[in-house]
C-alpha cells in the first residue's frame, strides 16, 4: 500500500514519492533563478529531471501550486510553496552523534540552514574530539549529551555511529526528548511509535548500483524497474 502524510498546511495527502521528489523539483528552479526564464512548463522540467511530465503535474497539485495554460509555472511560486511544504521556513535544530568521515562531512555541509536545519552541537565517544570546534559546532563527549541537551533541546538526532552502536544512540536520543533521528548507520534503528525515525543508507544505495553493474540489466521487482 502506497503511504501518503498529510501537511498541516492542507488537508490534502501527499504521497511519500512526491515528498522525495519535491526537493529535486527545488534545486533545479533555484538554479534557474538566475536566468531570465520566469516561467516554466512541465514538460520542460520534465525532459530536464527525466520524471513524467503528468507527474509533475500532479505533485505541483498536491501542493497547491497554479500553472497558467500555455505558460506554465511561475518558478518563484514554485519555489516559494515547495519551501513552506517542507518547512524549509520553519528552523529546527538538530545534534549529531558520530563525528567520523561521514559526520564531519555533514556538520561541514552549510547548505542545511538554508534548508531549515542547524546543527548546533555534535557528539563522540573518542575523548580526542571531545570540547574542541569543527565548522563552529562544539564537539562534546557523549557522557555529556543529556546535559547539553538539558541546556539546549533540539528536535532532531543524527545518527553517523557505527553500526553496532546505532541503537544505543538511538536509545539515548529517545530517552532525553529527541522527537525525530535521521540515521546514516549501515543498520536500521527502532524507536517508540511518536518518534520519526528516517534511515538512510549508504551501503544501500551502493550496493544496488553494484547490482545494476555486475548483472548489466536493471533490477525488477513486481513489474516495476527499480
Amino acid at each position: 500500500m502506497k503511504k501518503t502524510y498529510a501537511n498541516k498546511n492542507t488537508q490534502l495527502s501527499i504521497p511519500v514519492p512526491t515528498i522525495r521528489r519535491l526537493p529535486l523539483y527545488l534545486s533545479f528552479l533555484k538554479s534557474m533563478q538566475n536566468t531570465e526564464v520566469k516561467f516554466i512548463s512541465s514538460p520542460e522540467i520534465a525532459e530536464k529531471l527525466h520524471v513524467n511530465s503528468t507527474q509533475i503535474t500532479k505533485d505541483f497539485a498536491f501542493i497547491k501550486v497554479p500553472g497558467k495554460t500555455k505558460v506554465g509555472y511561475e518558478t518563484d511560486n514554485v519555489i516559494r510553496a515547495i519551501e513552506v511544504y517542507l518547512g524549509y521556513n520553519e528552523p529546527k535544530k538538530a545534534f549529531i552523534v558520530g563525528i567520523g568521515s561521514i559526520g564531519m562531512a555533514l556538520i561541514k555541509y552549510n547548505d542545511f540552514i538554508e534548508k531549515g536545519l542547524e546543527i548546533i552541537a555534535g557528539f563522540d565517544i573518542d575523548t580526542e574530539k571531545s570540547e574542541i570546534e569543527i565548522n563552529n559546532i562544539r564537539i562534546f563527549n557523549i557522557n555529556k549529551f543529556k546535559v547539553v541537551f538539558d541546556k539546549t533541546p533540539v528536535d532532531i538526532g543524527i545518527i553517523t555511529v557505527p553500526a553496532d552502536q546505532a541503537q544505543k544512540v538511538a536509545d539515548l536520543m529517545t530517552k532525553c526528548g529527541i522527537k525525530a533521528i535521521w540515521n546514516f548507520s549501515a543498520t536500521p534503528i527502532s524507536a517508540p511509535v511518536n518518534i520519526i525515525v528516517e534511515n538512510t543508507s549508504i551501503d544501500s544505495g551502493l550496493a544496488m548500483i553494484k547490482w545494476k553493474l555486475n548483472k548489466n540489466k536493471p533490477l525488477v521487482y513486481k513489474n516495476r524497474i527499480l
